[in-house]
C-alpha cells in the first residue's frame, strides 16, 4: 500500500473560509513510540460540497505475529458547512462494524450496528478532521453510530506531536482524546483508549511513508 505524499503548509487567512488541499492530513499513528499505522483524511471541493474520505489502519504486532488488526473506512458529504450524509465500515480484530447516516427533514437520521435512530441537533461525526468538532456538546460515533456526550477544554496555544504550536482542546467523552489544529486545519493527537494512549503525528517526509508501508505489508 503506497500512500502519497500530501502534507502542505497552511497558509490562508483566518478570515477566509479552508479550501479542500487545506484539510487534507495524513498521520502516523504510534504506541509507545513505536509506528502501528495511519491516519489519511482526503477533502475534495466538489459542485455539492465537500466529500471527506477517512482511511484508518493499524496492527499492533507480539514479534513477528499480528495480534491486533483495524480497518476503517469513511466518506462524508458536506454542503454549506452541514453534514448532509455519512457510511463508514469497519473492521476490529475481524469484528465488522458499520455506519449509514443521512440528513432528513427530521434531521440526521442514523442506521449503525450500535446505535438506529436520530442524531441530536448539532451532532458531528467522531473524525476530528472538521475543527466544529469542539464546538459541539454530542458527536456520533463514526464507527458504530452510537452517540456520544462530549465535554471540550480549550487548552490554548501548545506543542503538538509533531512539534509545531497549535491549538490544543481537551475532549472527554467515553475516552480521552487531546486534539491538535493549525486554523482549521487537524495537525495532531492523542488518544487514551483503553488504558492505551495512541499518538498522531503529522507525516513529514517520504521516509515516514516508505517505514509505514514496510511495516503494514
Amino acid at each position: 500500500m503506497k500512500l502519497p505524499l500530501t502534507v502542505a503548509a497552511l497558509l490562508v487567512l483566518a478570515t477566509l473560509p479552508a479550501s479542500a488541499s487545506e484539510l487534507d492530513a495524513n498521520f502516523l499513528i504510534k504506541r509507545k513510540d513505536k509506528m502501528i499505522g495511519y491516519h489519511r483524511v482526503d477533502v475534495t471541493d466538489t459542485e455539492a460540497g465537500q466529500r471527506v474520505e477517512t482511511m484508518i489502519e493499524m496492527k499492533v504486532k507480539f514479534g513477528p505475529i499480528p495480534v491486533f488488526r483495524y480497518k476503517h473506512a469513511s466518506i462524508e458529504t458536506w454542503r454549506d458547512g452541514e453534514l448532509v450524509s455519512f457510511e463508514s465500515t469497519t473492521d476490529r480484530n475481524g469484528d465488522d462494524f458499520y455506519v449509514r447516516a443521512a440528513r432528513t427533514d427530521e434531521g440526521i437520521m442514523i442506521d449503525g450496528a450500535k446505535y438506529k435512530g436520530p442524531a441530536p441537533e448539532g451532532a458531528l461525526p467522531s473524525s476530528y478532521w472538521n475543527k466544529s468538532l469542539v464546538e459541539a456538546t454530542t458527536m456520533i460515533n463514526t464507527q458504530h453510530g452510537k452517540i456520544l456526550d462530549i465535554e471540550v477544554t480549550p487548552m490554548g496555544l501548545t506543542e503538538a506531536e509533531h512539534g509545531a504550536v497549535a491549538e490544543e482542546y481537551k475532549l472527554v467523552s467515553s475516552d480521552l482524546l487531546h486534539l491538535w489544529y493549525d486554523g482549521p486545519r487537524w495537525v495532531g493527537a492523542r488518544f487514551t483508549v483503553d488504558g492505551e494512549e495512541l499518538v498522531y503525528e503529522l507525516a513529514e517526509d517520504d521516509r515516514d511513508y516508505a517505514q509505514l508501508d514496510e511495516f503494514l505489508d
